[in-house]
């Protein structure tokens, strides 16, 4: 868990010089997610379920097939 959520997680990132790759935003499978590049190059992907979405859902919503969903 990201203590205060992701979009406070990403605004710390930020003060600690971390670069900011991809802002926050909802994916359409469910997720809230940003990625950050770390002082040293590291490229950092954090993400926090927002809610539960079905495979067909998700296929639908990204015009693409899933194999292996699993929950």
């Amino acid at each position: 868990r990201l203590k205060g959520g992701l979009d406070a997680h990403c605004e710390q990132a930020r003060a600690t010089d971390a670069g900011i790759i991809q802002e926050p935003a909802d994916q359409f499978y469910g997720e809230r997610q940003y990625r950050a590049r770390d002082p040293e190059g590291h490229v950092w992907t954090f993400t926090h379920t927002i809610r539960s979405v079905p495979r067909e859902e998700a296929e639908r919503l990204g015009s693409v097939q899933i194999e292996g969903w699993h929950w």
